[in-house]
């Protein structure tokens, strides 16, 4: 069908004076799609319950013994090292699986922004998630103190920012990641690999080739994390740099090249 004519032509629409959509409601409707599907929902809900029941467990194992507030977050950070990347794989992933791309996409044609919003919504939710961790922690320890064991208060700030730093590092892998394949079981699955067996291959192989062991720390993003613990020396932030371009920087430039470009279906 035509557009009606006009004594001065075919009528069309001008949206040269629409208003973009704010970012701040692109990372509202992102941090409401982290909750709406089944898949974000359970996951932090089995996220904060397997927090809880493994803090109980740790402060009555500890009952006879001495225990320390930042323990209690380091139980937490097992859990959130392995499930926050998952939420920030589904975010980007639920997308083109579920095909609602196009919806998307057409709503807000600049796919950068998107992206952008995205990004900004798995960071909140991951800080959101290690506070109430750290939360859960306080609880656990006052209960640890309560069934008779030694309860040290110290908060360890750099232990905890550390703590933070790397949980939000790990979140930004599986982002990454899941820009690069935009597919939900291959992202978790090289997210997994990554995490999980890449670095026990590269210590083996530092076993056998002597000359791999001065390579690795250039190459291990996760050995290159641990000094956010202790503390850095000026050639340990070279490797946590350079690691980083290799499993993080290049992974999300090719990924969000990829998000730019892939056809929409």
């Amino acid at each position: 069908m035509s557009a009606p004519a006009t004594a001065h032509g075919p009528s069309t629409f001008d949206l040269s004076n629409t208003p973009r959509t704010p970012l701040t409601r692109l990372l509202a409707v992102e941090l409401r799609k982290l909750v709406d599907t089944r898949s974000g929902r359970w996951l932090l809900i089995v996220m904060g319950a397997l927090i809880l029941v493994g803090s109980a467990i740790f402060a009555y194992a500890s009952r006879n013994g001495s225990v320390a507030f930042f323990d209690f977050t380091s139980v937490a950070g097992g859990v959130t090292s392995v499930l926050l990347p998952v939420l920030a794989i589904l975010a980007v992933t639920s997308e083109w699986s579920q095909r609602t791309n196009m919806t998307t996409f057409t709503l807000e044609p600049h796919r950068a922004r998107v992206v952008v919003a995205k990004l900004l919504a798995t960071i909140i939710a991951a800080v959101l998630s290690i506070v109430v961790a750290v939360a859960i922690g306080a609880v656990m320890t006052a209960f640890a103190g309560a069934l008779g064991a030694q309860v040290d208060w110290d908060p360890n700030v750099e232990g905890l920012l550390g703590f933070t730093i790397v949980q939000v590092i790990g979140l930004l892998v599986g982002f990454a990641l899941a820009t690069l394949l935009l597919n939900t079981p291959a992202a978790i699955v090289v997210f997994f690999a990554y995490s999980f067996v890449l670095p026990g291959l590269l210590a083996i192989a530092g076993v056998y080739f002597d000359w791999f062991e001065d390579i690795r720390p250039w190459i291990d993003f996760t050995q290159a994390q641990v000094p956010l613990f202790e503390g850095f020396s000026g050639v340990e932030w070279g490797h946590l740099l350079v690691s980083g371009l290799i499993w993080f920087v290049l992974p999300l430039t090719a990924g969000i090249t990829r998000v730019l470009r892939a056809e929409v279906k």
